[in-house]
């Protein structure tokens, strides 16, 4: 594929040197502007970005699989993860931020448990390592 760019114009695709099944596929889509139209914009995509952060550590992940198991209170969570309450407070709140866990309070507990998009995940992963 050939491109030709300057700094003031936009960048043009040649159609005419694409392999015939990808100049089919980016007419049908009307070109790199319908292409262009169809994904997400830097913006549009923040929030999957925390999400996949919040997913790329593994006690985070591990917290995610103990509360598929289970609603804990931080003091079981801290007992599986081996953490310190300090690490163990900034690796729920990665998860909070996120949107994978929430929490209530349950007299003077907090109980942590998966969100609608957490049960969702850990379900898609429990299916992958299948």
């Amino acid at each position: 594929m050939s491109t030709k760019c300057s700094a003031d114009k936009e960048c043009c695709t040649d159609i005419l040197n694409l392999p015939d099944e990808m100049a089919a596929t980016m007419e049908k889509l009307g070109g790199l502007e319908g292409l262009r139209s169809r994904v997400p914009g830097r913006e549009d995509v923040t929030e999957e970005a925390k999400l996949f952060q919040s997913l790329s550590d593994p006690i985070r992940l591990q917290i995610l699989h103990a509360l598929q198991i289970a609603d804990l209170c931080p003091c079981i969570l801290k007992e599986i993860t081996s953490l310190s309450d300090s690490k163990l407070s900034y690796h729920l709140s990665v998860l909070e931020e996120a949107k994978l866990v929430t929490w209530s309070s349950r007299k003077k507990w907090r109980i942590y448990m998966l969100s609608e998009l957490g049960l969702s995940v850990v379900d898609r992963l429990a299916r992958a390592r299948e």
